[in-house]
């Protein structure tokens, strides 16, 4: 017995328009009486209708046991209200798909490729700092340069499994190059901003270290690409480290850290690279053997410039990964299959009707 209606509802559940309603209710669509139509359509120009009919139908667009079917479609149109909505209409409705699950120490892991690369810039400003005021001498430097890079090639060899270059031969032909061309250069780069006064030289120098933080390739030290990219940062980087070497006393200092700069910008994140492929301990030992040795540089030259170096360390490693996985849990983007459609580039294009013209695009899916 129908509690709604009191009537016995018939023998087959197939022919009864109220379960067929339903149905169609739980399939995601509802009906509009024929008679609704007709007089939607009449409203709308299809023939005379008496004022506000037009809005009766739309008003009776959704009743059940109705014959015609909305379908969430823009491009058709249907006699039904534009804000008209059914209880299935979000049911495809996804939230955070897309968006990958943020961890505190995971975070924390991947903030130190940022760490190490403001190390390495507050390394090479205090080195500059030092051989210039004479605390440090040229050959000191040029001895920790070859140390450096010994050990980020014994480091690419062992945990990497390959050597810069490819080869033994071939890295080795490599360093020379580089090592030659710094030296060739360095009478020009010791004279190259000499008509440029010192504090001009530092402001820029100072604007294009944080230009190479802002551009810097963190993506390739955490292991995330395979390719180092950031050609921008890198210029950026070396140009700092001219204009400082051009304040330098002698030319073996502006050899000592040009060769310097090249190596902690250009070299390193290949080892460093490694590094954090191997072991996270590993990773975070290296992160704070840099901080730790950049601060120790900077501490004979200024103590508050040390502590806010600290400071900043501090902020990078705990405070930011801190404040992302929080704000992470405030992060709602929705799609479903609304969203945009990604485009098929096709492999081949044919033309004619006998394809006799081809074109191939190579490199594409």
């Amino acid at each position: 017995m129908d509690v709604a209606d009191g009537r016995v509802p018939p023998a087959s559940p197939a022919s009864d328009p109220a379960s067929a309603a339903r149905r169609r209710r739980s399939q995601g669509t509802a009906h509009v009486p024929a008679s609704a139509a007709a007089s939607l359509s009449a409203s709308q120009g299809g023939g005379p209708a008496r004022a506000g009919g037009g809005s009766k139908a739309l008003a009776r667009a959704a009743e059940p046991g109705s014959d015609v079917e909305w379908e969430k479609v823009l491009w058709k149109r249907q006699p039904f209200p534009d804000t008209y909505t059914d209880e299935t209409f979000l049911q495809q409705l996804v939230v955070n798909d897309s968006v990958p699950d943020r961890r505190f120490w995971p975070v924390v892991a991947a903030s130190g490729a940022v760490t190490q690369q403001l190390s390495c810039v507050v390394a090479l400003a205090a080195v500059a700092l030092l051989l210039r005021e004479g605390r440090l001498g040229a050959e000191q430097l040029l001895a920790a340069c070859a140390l450096l890079l010994a050990l980020g090639y014994a480091t690419c060899a062992l945990l990497g499994r390959q050597l810069l270059g490819g080869s033994v031969a071939r890295g080795a032909r490599q360093c020379v190059l580089l090592v030659g061309g710094v030296y060739g250069l360095t009478p020009l780069l010791h004279s190259l901003t000499a008509t440029v006064s010192t504090d001009s030289a530092l402001a820029l120098a100072v604007a294009l270290s944080c230009a190479h933080l802002f551009l810097a390739d963190y993506s390739f030290v955490n292991d995330v690409t395979d390719r180092l990219t950031g050609a921008l940062s890198l210029a950026a980087g070396v140009l700092a480290a001219v204009l400082v070497a051009g304040r330098m006393r002698t030319e073996a200092e502006v050899f000592a850290h040009v060769l310097l700069s090249l190596e902690l910008f250009l070299l390193s994140p290949y080892a460093r690279r490694h590094v954090r492929r191997s072991s996270t301990a590993a990773h975070a030992g290296l992160t704070a053997a840099m901080a730790a040795a950049a601060a120790a540089l900077l501490w004979p030259l200024s103590p508050p410039s040390t502590a806010a170096f600290l400071a900043a360390v501090a902020a990078v490693t705990l405070a930011v990964p801190t404040a992302l996985v929080r704000g992470h849990r405030f992060k709602a983007k929705i799609s479903g299959p609304w969203d945009e459609a990604a485009p098929h580039i096709p492999t081949e294009l044919v033309f004619g009707p006998n394809a006799m013209f081809r074109i191939r695009v190579r490199g594409l899916q």
